[in-house]
């Protein structure tokens, strides 16, 4: 019985010789890549290369293995996954080892291989996504977001605004600008904080980037945050259903107009709180949004004047 993956192909029209007299057809195994004799067995050649397509299929797990199509092309990559680079096996294609002559050819191949590719981009790039690697997974970002980030850093080095200021500041406001693109709740703090960068530095290079790049980043939206600073203080799910509520009145109203979005989402959390009984503290809301206790407790008190809210 002849398996799926070994297909044999029976050509009439030729004839093989053996002890001198003629014998039956020649039969194509593609599978073990022999031509042997149909009647007598003799296998007349092996090696045979195979012209058809590819018979075994690949499951996506397959595609994404690196021992079999290598890496991606990605923009966070800094040569985007396409360079090659010459190996140090020293050996040609049969496996066996090549003279000490061509092995002195190849060093100075690797040398100027290596060389041609240390331009002054090359070695920004690197340094700017090795920094942008290292603080995806303290912020915990997607790799899409990752991948808008390094196509507006490669924007911004192409424009030439990169120079004079730092690497690691222009990457991680790129990174800042592509979370408030996406949609994704991360604040300067948090960025400046995970990069180790000061606020202060971080905003300087944020305007830098968005003025010269001519951005329109839409403003943060408060109810991004409630269910993350909800978590880490133990809040329920009324509760922070509640604040979604109290946000959208202050909208309404528009108190919400002019103020920190950080500011009105621990606000609206910490009213919340108090109005459905639970135990959540202003020192604890403020240290899980970063912003201070008596900014909390100012805008609580705009929201009980202008909402008709109880103490």
């Amino acid at each position: 019985m002849i398996s799926n993956k070994q297909k044999l192909v029976i050509e009439k029209d030729k004839t093989c010789l053996h002890d001198g007299k003629s014998h039956g057809p020649f039969v194509t195994d593609s599978a073990r890549g022999e031509i042997i004799c149909a009647r007598c067995g003799a296998v007349l050649a092996d090696k045979v290369e195979d012209y058809g397509p590819e018979q075994k299929s690949f499951t996506v797990d397959d595609y994404n293995n690196s021992t079999r199509t290598g890496l991606g092309s990605a923009l966070s990559i800094h040569d985007k996954g396409l360079s090659t680079i010459i190996g140090n096996t020293d050996r040609d294609a049969s496996g066996n080892s090549i003279s000490t002559y061509m092995k002195y050819t190849f060093n100075r191949l690797r040398t100027w291989d290596s060389r041609s590719k240390s331009n002054s981009t090359e070695r920004n790039l690197r340094s700017a996504f090795v920094i942008m690697g290292a603080i995806q997974s303290k912020i915990d970002i997607s790799d899409a977001v990752v991948e808008r980030a390094a196509y507006l850093y490669r924007k911004a080095l192409t424009k030439n605004i990169i120079r004079g200021r730092t690497i690691s500041g222009m990457i991680l406001s790129a990174l800042y600008v592509a979370c408030r693109e996406s949609g994704v709740p991360r604040t300067l703090q948090d960025i400046s904080s995970a990069g180790n960068i000061s606020f202060k530095n971080l905003s300087r290079h944020y305007r830098v980037f968005v003025k010269a790049l001519e951005l329109q980043v839409d403003s943060l939206n408060p109810s991004e945050f409630v269910t993350k600073i909800g978590t880490s203080v133990g809040l329920s799910e009324k509760a922070q259903r509640d604040a979604l509520g109290i946000i959208e009145m202050a909208k309404k109203k528009g108190i919400a107009d002019g103020k920190n979005p950080l500011s009105l989402a621990a606000t609206a959390l910490f009213v919340s709180a108090l109005m459905n009984g639970e135990k959540a503290t202003q020192d604890q809301i403020a240290k899980a949004s970063g912003i201070s206790s008596v900014t909390i407790r100012n805008v609580a008190k705009v929201f009980r004047k202008k909402m008709d809210i109880e103490k």
